[in-house]
């Protein structure tokens, strides 16, 4: 069996201070230590969650404005398109008034024209009609 004497009480006594000395010079540094080791740590974890949900946010302000400026721009050439097809309508609607304007003009000119050249060809016709006439009445 086991003898209490005074050197089992000495080692136990010496045991105990040790372990109150270890305790005190490195197990409680040690769990200060990793207790501000978990506590940055779930500093972090928060902050790195702040920043996740910051960049969250503005991806969906980004992705919203670029959405928008995609309605816009689809808005602004649809008004674009528009607006050039009645300006193409309108030129050639412009270019066909234009164009029977100048097909009359030229049907007038050329009618003017044909009426000068009828009465010129019907003057000459009198004109070698009575010259043939006259020779004829000459002869006979």
């Amino acid at each position: 069996m086991i003898e209490l004497n005074i050197t089992l009480i000495i080692q136990l006594v010496n045991f105990l201070i040790l372990l109150a000395l270890l305790n005190v010079l490195i197990y409680k540094p040690i769990r200060g230590i990793v207790k501000q080791r978990q506590a940055k740590m779930s500093s972090d974890l928060t902050e790195i969650e702040r920043f996740n949900q910051q960049a969250r946010s503005k991806l969906d302000e980004y992705q919203a404005a670029l959405d928008r400026a995609r309605k816009e721009a689809g808005e602004i050439r649809e008004s674009e398109k528009k607006t050039a097809v009645a300006e193409e309508k309108d030129i050639l609607a412009t270019a066909g008034e234009e164009g029977a304007t100048a097909l009359n003009a030229a049907r007038k000119d050329i009618e003017a024209q044909s009426q000068e050249a009828r009465k010129a060809l019907s003057q000459q016709v009198k004109k070698y009609a009575k010259l043939v006439s006259d020779k004829v009445l000459v002869k006979a």
